[in-house]
């Protein structure tokens, strides 16, 4: 009788690890600004905020991430081609938004990551 409980607890142990797993994602989160000339801005998560800074096309690789997370990025020259702003988890757009929709220089992306 002990070894169909114990046979019963490792089934109920093993489905709440399943059930668990399927909850938390453990894919790497990147945010990647796309823009064809200079930008700058600030990543603001639970550790604080830095600044990032770049010309053209970047992904910053910010690894497996749960909780707030925004990204505020702006042209160093107005006049240039349009930027986008997104946060990527694994091979999904969360979020993404671009100077074009607001019609300004900069472009915020910002999410709950749970």
């Amino acid at each position: 009788m002990s070894k169909k409980i114990e046979i019963g607890l490792l089934i109920v142990f093993v489905c709440l690890i399943v059930a668990i797993s399927g909850c938390v994602s453990f894919d790497s989160v990147k945010v990647v600004v796309n823009h064809t000339g200079s930008w700058n801005g600030t990543i603001t998560d639970s550790s604080g905020t830095r600044s990032i800074e770049g010309t053209g096309d970047e992904t910053i690789d910010l690894g497996m991430y749960t909780g707030s997370l925004k990204a505020v990025v702006q042209k160093k020259d107005p006049e240039s081609d349009e930027l986008i702003v997104s946060i990527i988890r694994g091979e999904k757009t969360v979020v993404s938004t671009n100077t074009e929709d607001s019609s300004l220089d900069y472009a915020i992306a910002s999410i709950y990551l749970a």
